[in-house]
């Protein structure tokens, strides 16, 4: 099964309704549907949290959580995964540590809107409607 890797910006998209939420919401509802591998990095979980936990109580807050945990793989983050963005001359040091963690853990694709800030990656790095489009996906 392909291993896809979502940045925190596609897991916001589809929590907060912003622009880009049915592709978010196409993109869960194909690991929902076990087509793909849904995978994102302790980091985006808590990332997530600090960006929603405003408007939310801490209830809402932690069902959020609870759910996205069904729905994606959880990955860890290590020292040597650390080490190895901060060889990496990029930009955004948290795009980095993103990359890392997708590469370590055997991902076959990121999602992210951010295209550019992973202008230094190896795996291919795909918008979500790029990677919905049968042609074009890594599927």
């Amino acid at each position: 099964m392909t291993k896809i890797f979502l940045d925190t910006n596609i897991i916001l998209d589809f929590i907060l309704e912003r622009e880009g939420a049915d592709n978010a919401a196409d993109l869960l509802q194909l690991g929902e549907e076990k087509k793909i591998q849904l995978m994102a990095s302790f980091l985006t979980m808590a990332n997530t949290a600090y960006v929603i936990r405003k408007g939310h109580t801490q209830e809402e807050l932690y069902s959020i959580l609870a759910d996205l945990s069904d729905m994606l793989e959880i990955l860890p983050m290590d020292k040597e995964q650390f080490a190895k963005a901060l060889s990496c001359p990029a930009s955004d040091f948290e795009d980095v540590l993103q990359y890392e963690c997708a590469k370590a853990n055997g991902c076959e694709a990121i999602i992210t809107r951010n295209r550019k800030h992973f202008s230094f990656a190896e795996l291919p790095v795909l918008t979500p409607a790029e990677f919905l489009q049968p042609t074009q996906s890594c599927k």
